[in-house]
Protein backbone atom coordinates (compact mmCIF):
# COMPACT_ATOMS: atom_id res chain seq x y z
CA UNK A 1 0.00 0.00 0.00
CA UNK A 2 1.51 3.28 -1.09
CA UNK A 3 2.18 6.19 1.98
CA UNK A 4 -0.07 9.08 0.56
CA UNK A 5 1.60 12.56 1.72
CA UNK A 6 0.18 14.57 4.62
CA UNK A 7 -0.93 17.31 2.24
CA UNK A 8 -2.71 15.01 0.03
CA UNK A 9 -6.52 16.25 0.73
CA UNK A 10 -9.64 16.73 -0.86
CA UNK A 11 -12.49 19.13 -0.25
CA UNK A 12 -16.59 17.89 -1.87
CA UNK A 13 -20.24 18.77 -1.43
CA UNK A 14 -22.88 16.62 -0.70
CA UNK A 15 -26.84 16.84 0.09
CA UNK A 16 -28.63 16.43 3.34
CA UNK A 17 -31.61 14.89 3.26
CA UNK A 18 -33.85 18.66 3.35
CA UNK A 19 -31.57 19.68 0.31
CA UNK A 20 -28.89 21.59 2.09
CA UNK A 21 -25.49 21.66 0.84
CA UNK A 22 -22.98 20.59 2.91
CA UNK A 23 -19.13 20.18 2.86
CA UNK A 24 -16.57 17.67 3.98
CA UNK A 25 -12.97 17.33 3.99
CA UNK A 26 -10.76 14.53 3.99
CA UNK A 27 -6.72 14.09 5.03
CA UNK A 28 -4.11 11.99 5.46
CA UNK A 29 -2.20 12.00 8.57
CA UNK A 30 0.31 9.75 10.47
CA UNK A 31 0.77 9.95 14.09
CA UNK A 32 4.32 10.05 15.77
CA UNK A 33 5.49 6.37 14.87
CA UNK A 34 2.28 5.44 13.08
CA UNK A 35 0.48 4.51 9.93
CA UNK A 36 -1.01 7.14 7.66
CA UNK A 37 -4.36 7.22 7.82
CA UNK A 38 -7.32 9.08 5.79
CA UNK A 39 -9.59 11.40 8.15
CA UNK A 40 -12.74 13.09 7.74
CA UNK A 41 -14.58 16.10 8.95
CA UNK A 42 -18.00 16.94 7.69
CA UNK A 43 -20.79 19.68 8.41
CA UNK A 44 -19.37 23.07 6.63
CA UNK A 45 -21.99 25.10 5.66
CA UNK A 46 -19.40 26.82 2.87
CA UNK A 47 -16.85 25.33 0.59
CA UNK A 48 -15.05 28.99 2.46
CA UNK A 49 -15.65 27.04 5.38
CA UNK A 50 -14.68 23.52 4.78
CA UNK A 51 -11.10 25.26 3.16
CA UNK A 52 -10.29 27.38 6.01
CA UNK A 53 -10.72 24.71 7.99
CA UNK A 54 -8.61 22.13 6.39
CA UNK A 55 -5.97 24.98 6.20
CA UNK A 56 -6.04 24.67 10.15
CA UNK A 57 -5.09 21.33 9.66
CA UNK A 58 -2.73 21.80 7.44
CA UNK A 59 -0.78 24.15 9.61
CA UNK A 60 -1.20 21.90 12.54
CA UNK A 61 0.30 19.11 10.47
CA UNK A 62 3.54 20.94 9.70
CA UNK A 63 3.72 22.34 13.08
CA UNK A 64 3.63 19.15 14.34
CA UNK A 65 0.92 19.15 17.03
CA UNK A 66 -2.01 17.88 15.42
CA UNK A 67 -4.14 15.53 17.61
CA UNK A 68 -6.67 14.11 15.28
CA UNK A 69 -10.79 14.62 17.01
CA UNK A 70 -10.99 12.28 19.52
CA UNK A 71 -14.02 9.87 19.14
CA UNK A 72 -14.20 9.17 23.19
CA UNK A 73 -16.59 10.43 25.19
CA UNK A 74 -15.77 12.33 28.63
CA UNK A 75 -18.21 9.93 30.27
CA UNK A 76 -15.87 6.79 28.54
CA UNK A 77 -12.69 8.87 29.02
CA UNK A 78 -13.60 9.62 33.21
CA UNK A 79 -14.41 6.43 33.88
CA UNK A 80 -10.58 5.23 32.70
CA UNK A 81 -8.90 8.42 34.73
CA UNK A 82 -10.79 7.61 37.56
CA UNK A 83 -9.99 3.89 37.35
CA UNK A 84 -6.17 5.21 37.63
CA UNK A 85 -6.24 7.36 40.41
CA UNK A 86 -4.56 6.28 43.11
CA UNK A 87 -6.35 8.19 46.02
CA UNK A 88 -8.02 7.23 49.17
CA UNK A 89 -11.38 6.08 48.79
CA UNK A 90 -13.45 8.72 50.32
CA UNK A 91 -11.31 11.39 47.73
CA UNK A 92 -12.62 8.99 45.10
CA UNK A 93 -16.05 8.60 45.99
CA UNK A 94 -16.70 12.46 46.52
CA UNK A 95 -14.99 13.14 42.54
CA UNK A 96 -17.46 10.40 41.47
CA UNK A 97 -20.40 11.92 42.80
CA UNK A 98 -19.49 15.34 41.95
CA UNK A 99 -18.91 13.68 38.46
CA UNK A 100 -22.61 11.68 38.23
CA UNK A 101 -24.65 14.25 39.74
CA UNK A 102 -23.03 17.43 38.22
CA UNK A 103 -21.36 16.48 34.91
CA UNK A 104 -22.07 13.43 33.48
CA UNK A 105 -25.94 14.76 32.82
CA UNK A 106 -25.00 17.68 30.76
CA UNK A 107 -21.50 16.43 29.12
CA UNK A 108 -20.98 12.85 30.16
CA UNK A 109 -22.31 11.60 26.14
CA UNK A 110 -20.15 14.72 24.75
CA UNK A 111 -17.34 13.70 22.65
CA UNK A 112 -13.70 15.15 24.39
CA UNK A 113 -13.21 17.28 20.96
CA UNK A 114 -16.49 19.09 21.05
CA UNK A 115 -16.66 20.17 24.61
CA UNK A 116 -15.66 24.48 24.40
CA UNK A 117 -14.68 26.71 27.20
CA UNK A 118 -18.67 28.34 26.10
CA UNK A 119 -19.89 24.73 27.46
CA UNK A 120 -18.00 24.79 31.06
CA UNK A 121 -19.13 27.95 31.69
CA UNK A 122 -22.67 27.52 30.69
CA UNK A 123 -22.20 24.28 32.85
CA UNK A 124 -21.15 26.42 35.85
CA UNK A 125 -23.93 29.23 35.34
CA UNK A 126 -26.24 26.17 34.96
CA UNK A 127 -25.03 24.27 38.51
CA UNK A 128 -25.25 27.95 40.27
CA UNK A 129 -28.79 28.74 39.41
CA UNK A 130 -30.09 24.99 40.20
CA UNK A 131 -27.23 22.71 40.22
CA UNK A 132 -28.20 21.19 43.70
CA UNK A 133 -29.32 17.01 43.85
CA UNK A 134 -29.97 16.20 47.31
CA UNK A 135 -33.20 15.64 48.42
CA UNK A 136 -35.21 18.38 50.00
CA UNK A 137 -33.45 20.83 47.78
CA UNK A 138 -33.13 19.13 44.70
CA UNK A 139 -32.95 22.06 41.72
CA UNK A 140 -31.98 24.88 44.34
CA UNK A 141 -28.53 26.81 43.47
CA UNK A 142 -25.63 24.47 44.39
CA UNK A 143 -22.83 26.41 46.35
CA UNK A 144 -20.08 28.17 44.87
CA UNK A 145 -17.35 26.22 46.42
CA UNK A 146 -18.90 22.98 45.39
CA UNK A 147 -19.12 24.33 41.65
CA UNK A 148 -15.41 25.22 42.24
CA UNK A 149 -15.05 21.80 43.13
CA UNK A 150 -16.72 20.57 39.74
CA UNK A 151 -14.46 22.60 37.87
CA UNK A 152 -11.24 20.74 39.66
CA UNK A 153 -12.41 17.88 38.62
CA UNK A 154 -12.82 18.87 34.90
CA UNK A 155 -9.27 20.46 34.69
CA UNK A 156 -7.88 17.27 35.61
CA UNK A 157 -9.70 15.21 33.37
CA UNK A 158 -8.81 17.12 30.63
CA UNK A 159 -5.36 17.82 31.44
CA UNK A 160 -5.02 14.20 31.42
CA UNK A 161 -6.49 13.85 27.98
CA UNK A 162 -4.10 16.26 26.18
CA UNK A 163 -1.31 14.83 27.86
CA UNK A 164 -2.75 11.44 26.71
CA UNK A 165 -2.81 12.70 23.17
CA UNK A 166 -6.50 12.96 23.21
CA UNK A 167 -7.08 16.62 22.47
CA UNK A 168 -4.89 19.31 22.00
CA UNK A 169 -5.80 22.00 24.21
CA UNK A 170 -7.79 21.95 27.72
CA UNK A 171 -11.00 24.29 27.62
CA UNK A 172 -11.14 23.74 31.60
CA UNK A 173 -7.76 26.05 31.28
CA UNK A 174 -8.56 28.79 28.99
CA UNK A 175 -7.89 32.28 29.17
CA UNK A 176 -11.70 33.12 29.36
CA UNK A 177 -12.38 30.28 31.32
CA UNK A 178 -14.78 31.47 34.13
CA UNK A 179 -15.44 29.59 37.07
CA UNK A 180 -16.95 31.04 40.23
CA UNK A 181 -13.49 32.82 42.28
CA UNK A 182 -11.87 31.77 45.30
CA UNK A 183 -13.24 34.52 47.43
CA UNK A 184 -17.13 33.51 45.92
CA UNK A 185 -15.95 29.80 46.86
CA UNK A 186 -14.51 30.86 50.40
CA UNK A 187 -16.10 28.44 53.56
CA UNK A 188 -18.78 30.46 55.52
CA UNK A 189 -17.69 32.22 58.58
CA UNK A 190 -17.52 28.96 60.80
CA UNK A 191 -20.08 28.82 63.97
CA UNK A 192 -19.02 27.84 67.06
CA UNK A 193 -20.38 27.02 70.81
CA UNK A 194 -18.95 28.72 73.57
CA UNK A 195 -17.94 27.19 76.91
CA UNK A 196 -20.96 27.02 78.58
CA UNK A 197 -23.12 26.29 75.56
CA UNK A 198 -20.89 23.42 75.16
CA UNK A 199 -21.02 22.30 78.91
CA UNK A 200 -24.92 23.14 78.54
CA UNK A 201 -25.80 20.49 75.46
CA UNK A 202 -23.56 17.81 77.16
CA UNK A 203 -25.40 18.17 80.31
CA UNK A 204 -28.73 17.76 78.62
CA UNK A 205 -27.58 15.18 76.18
CA UNK A 206 -26.48 13.03 79.93
CA UNK A 207 -29.87 13.70 81.52
CA UNK A 208 -32.14 13.30 78.43
CA UNK A 209 -30.29 9.89 78.26
CA UNK A 210 -28.66 10.02 74.74
CA UNK A 211 -26.87 6.65 74.33
CA UNK A 212 -24.45 9.25 72.28
CA UNK A 213 -23.41 11.42 74.55
CA UNK A 214 -20.06 10.00 74.70
CA UNK A 215 -19.34 10.72 70.86
CA UNK A 216 -20.13 14.66 71.60
CA UNK A 217 -18.17 14.51 74.88
CA UNK A 218 -15.15 13.43 72.57
CA UNK A 219 -15.25 15.47 69.88
CA UNK A 220 -15.71 18.68 71.85
CA UNK A 221 -12.91 17.45 74.48
CA UNK A 222 -10.76 16.33 71.58
CA UNK A 223 -11.19 17.52 68.07
CA UNK A 224 -11.09 14.79 66.22
CA UNK A 225 -13.14 14.53 62.75
CA UNK A 226 -15.89 12.63 62.84
CA UNK A 227 -14.67 9.93 60.99
CA UNK A 228 -11.48 9.39 63.60
CA UNK A 229 -13.90 9.23 66.87
CA UNK A 230 -15.97 6.69 65.25
CA UNK A 231 -13.02 4.67 64.06
CA UNK A 232 -11.48 4.79 67.53
CA UNK A 233 -11.12 0.83 69.26
CA UNK A 234 -10.71 0.27 73.08
CA UNK A 235 -7.51 -0.80 72.00
CA UNK A 236 -6.89 2.97 71.20
CA UNK A 237 -7.78 4.21 74.08
CA UNK A 238 -5.00 4.43 77.35
CA UNK A 239 -7.21 5.54 80.74
CA UNK A 240 -4.61 5.18 82.68
CA UNK A 241 -2.48 7.90 81.32
CA UNK A 242 -4.70 9.55 79.53
CA UNK A 243 -4.57 9.45 76.09
CA UNK A 244 -6.21 8.05 72.45
CA UNK A 245 -4.43 6.98 69.72
CA UNK A 246 -5.43 7.78 67.06
CA UNK A 247 -4.71 5.97 63.81
CA UNK A 248 -7.77 5.52 61.28
CA UNK A 249 -10.65 7.16 60.05
CA UNK A 250 -14.13 5.32 59.07
CA UNK A 251 -15.76 6.21 55.94
CA UNK A 252 -19.03 5.88 54.48
CA UNK A 253 -18.36 5.75 50.63
CA UNK A 254 -19.37 4.14 47.39
CA UNK A 255 -16.83 1.12 45.90
CA UNK A 256 -17.90 -0.83 43.14
CA UNK A 257 -21.48 0.46 42.82
CA UNK A 258 -22.12 -0.15 46.61
CA UNK A 259 -21.55 2.06 49.63
CA UNK A 260 -19.84 0.28 52.59
CA UNK A 261 -17.93 1.55 55.54
CA UNK A 262 -14.32 1.54 55.06
CA UNK A 263 -11.36 2.32 57.63
CA UNK A 264 -8.69 4.43 56.20
CA UNK A 265 -5.80 6.35 57.68
CA UNK A 266 -6.51 9.81 59.20
CA UNK A 267 -6.86 13.03 56.63
CA UNK A 268 -3.39 14.32 56.97
CA UNK A 269 -2.10 11.01 57.02
CA UNK A 270 -0.39 10.40 60.14
CA UNK A 271 -1.22 8.93 63.59
CA UNK A 272 -1.12 10.94 66.10
CA UNK A 273 -1.68 10.52 70.04
CA UNK A 274 -4.19 13.19 71.83
CA UNK A 275 -3.94 13.82 75.66
CA UNK A 276 -7.56 13.72 77.50
CA UNK A 277 -8.57 15.29 80.85
CA UNK A 278 -9.70 13.24 84.08
CA UNK A 279 -13.36 14.43 82.99
CA UNK A 280 -13.18 12.41 79.71
CA UNK A 281 -11.53 9.59 80.74
CA UNK A 282 -14.54 8.83 83.64
CA UNK A 283 -16.64 9.24 80.68
CA UNK A 284 -15.02 6.81 78.75
CA UNK A 285 -14.76 4.61 81.66
CA UNK A 286 -18.68 4.46 82.33
CA UNK A 287 -19.30 4.09 78.73
CA UNK A 288 -17.14 1.17 78.61
CA UNK A 289 -18.96 -0.41 81.39
CA UNK A 290 -22.43 0.64 80.38
CA UNK A 291 -21.20 -1.96 76.95
CA UNK A 292 -20.06 -4.49 79.20
CA UNK A 293 -23.52 -5.89 79.53
CA UNK A 294 -22.43 -7.05 75.95
CA UNK A 295 -18.91 -8.78 76.23
CA UNK A 296 -18.43 -9.04 72.59
CA UNK A 297 -18.73 -4.60 72.42
CA UNK A 298 -15.62 -4.04 74.66
CA UNK A 299 -13.19 -6.22 72.82
CA UNK A 300 -10.02 -4.69 72.32
CA UNK A 301 -10.67 -4.62 68.55
CA UNK A 302 -14.25 -2.94 68.85
CA UNK A 303 -15.28 0.34 68.06
CA UNK A 304 -15.88 2.62 71.27
CA UNK A 305 -19.37 3.60 69.48
CA UNK A 306 -21.28 0.84 68.18
CA UNK A 307 -24.61 0.80 67.25
CA UNK A 308 -27.14 -1.88 69.22
CA UNK A 309 -26.07 -4.77 66.66
CA UNK A 310 -22.27 -3.67 68.02
CA UNK A 311 -21.26 -1.90 64.75
CA UNK A 312 -19.33 0.98 63.71
CA UNK A 313 -21.78 3.71 63.45
CA UNK A 314 -22.75 4.90 59.74
CA UNK A 315 -20.85 8.45 59.58
CA UNK A 316 -23.98 10.13 57.39
CA UNK A 317 -26.57 8.94 60.01
CA UNK A 318 -24.41 10.37 63.19
CA UNK A 319 -24.06 13.50 61.34
CA UNK A 320 -28.06 13.55 61.25
CA UNK A 321 -28.40 12.54 64.23
CA UNK A 322 -26.59 15.24 65.73
CA UNK A 323 -28.56 17.88 64.05
CA UNK A 324 -31.47 16.34 65.63
CA UNK A 325 -29.90 15.91 68.59
CA UNK A 326 -29.35 20.03 68.62
CA UNK A 327 -32.95 20.69 67.56
CA UNK A 328 -34.28 19.10 70.17
CA UNK A 329 -31.52 20.80 72.59
CA UNK A 330 -32.72 24.33 71.28
CA UNK A 331 -35.82 23.49 72.96
CA UNK A 332 -34.25 23.47 76.28
CA UNK A 333 -31.84 25.53 76.23
CA UNK A 334 -31.90 29.65 75.18
CA UNK A 335 -29.72 30.69 72.13
CA UNK A 336 -28.21 27.22 71.46
CA UNK A 337 -26.71 27.61 68.02
CA UNK A 338 -26.96 25.25 65.10
CA UNK A 339 -23.83 23.70 64.75
CA UNK A 340 -22.68 20.65 62.36
CA UNK A 341 -21.62 17.84 63.50
CA UNK A 342 -17.56 18.96 62.12
CA UNK A 343 -18.21 22.60 63.93
CA UNK A 344 -17.63 20.80 67.13
CA UNK A 345 -13.84 20.25 65.91
CA UNK A 346 -14.19 24.04 65.55
CA UNK A 347 -15.39 24.44 69.08
CA UNK A 348 -12.25 22.22 70.32
CA UNK A 349 -9.67 24.78 68.75
CA UNK A 350 -11.68 27.73 69.74
CA UNK A 351 -11.78 26.97 73.26
CA UNK A 352 -8.05 26.53 73.31
CA UNK A 353 -7.06 29.17 71.27
CA UNK A 354 -8.67 31.60 73.16
CA UNK A 355 -7.81 30.54 76.55
CA UNK A 356 -4.14 30.90 75.60
CA UNK A 357 -3.44 27.32 73.91
CA UNK A 358 -0.32 27.50 71.62
CA UNK A 359 -1.01 27.28 68.13
CA UNK A 360 1.34 24.39 68.05
CA UNK A 361 -0.06 22.07 70.28
CA UNK A 362 -3.85 23.04 68.72
CA UNK A 363 -2.15 21.61 65.47
CA UNK A 364 -1.10 18.66 67.12
CA UNK A 365 -4.14 17.73 68.50
CA UNK A 366 -6.39 18.62 65.47
CA UNK A 367 -4.03 16.46 63.31
CA UNK A 368 -3.52 19.60 60.85
CA UNK A 369 -0.37 18.26 58.22
CA UNK A 370 1.09 22.16 59.29
CA UNK A 371 0.54 24.97 61.97
CA UNK A 372 0.04 27.44 58.90
CA UNK A 373 -3.52 25.60 58.23
CA UNK A 374 -4.12 26.12 62.02
CA UNK A 375 -3.74 29.86 61.57
CA UNK A 376 -5.06 30.20 58.62
CA UNK A 377 -8.73 28.63 59.65
CA UNK A 378 -8.97 30.08 62.58
CA UNK A 379 -7.21 33.68 61.38
CA UNK A 380 -11.10 35.14 62.25
CA UNK A 381 -9.65 34.83 66.11
CA UNK A 382 -6.30 37.27 65.52
CA UNK A 383 -8.16 40.55 66.38
CA UNK A 384 -9.57 38.85 70.30
CA UNK A 385 -5.70 36.87 70.56
CA UNK A 386 -4.04 39.88 69.30
CA UNK A 387 -6.53 41.68 72.35
CA UNK A 388 -5.20 39.23 74.73
CA UNK A 389 -1.68 39.61 74.01
CA UNK A 390 -2.25 43.12 74.36
CA UNK A 391 -3.19 43.19 77.51
CA UNK A 392 -0.47 40.87 78.97
CA UNK A 393 2.13 42.45 77.71
CA UNK A 394 0.26 45.45 79.62
CA UNK A 395 -0.17 43.84 82.52
CA UNK A 396 3.67 42.43 82.74
CA UNK A 397 5.37 45.66 81.98
CA UNK A 398 3.23 47.64 84.29
CA UNK A 399 4.56 48.54 87.67
CA UNK A 400 1.85 47.70 89.96
CA UNK A 401 3.56 48.09 93.36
Amino acid sequence: MSRRANNDSTISAYTLSDGTERWRIAYWHAPPGGEPKRHFKKGFATEQAAEDALEDIRVDIRRGDHVQAARDTLDGYTRIYFDGLRVKPSTLDAYQRHYRNHIAPHLGRRKLSDITTADLNSLYRRLERSGRKDSGHHGEPLSAATVRHVHAILVQVLSAAVADNIIRANPATARNINPPTLAEAAAPEMTVWTPEQARAFLTWSKADGDYLQTAWHLLLATGMRRGEALALRWRDVDVTNGRLSITRSLSYVKVDGKKKMTFQSPKSGKKRVVDIDTATVEVLKSHKTAMSVHPEFVKPDSTVMVNRFGQPLNPERFSVQFTERVKKAQGIIADLPMLKVHELRHTHATMLLVAGAHPKVVQERLGHATINITLSVYSHLNASMQRGAADTIGGLLTDES
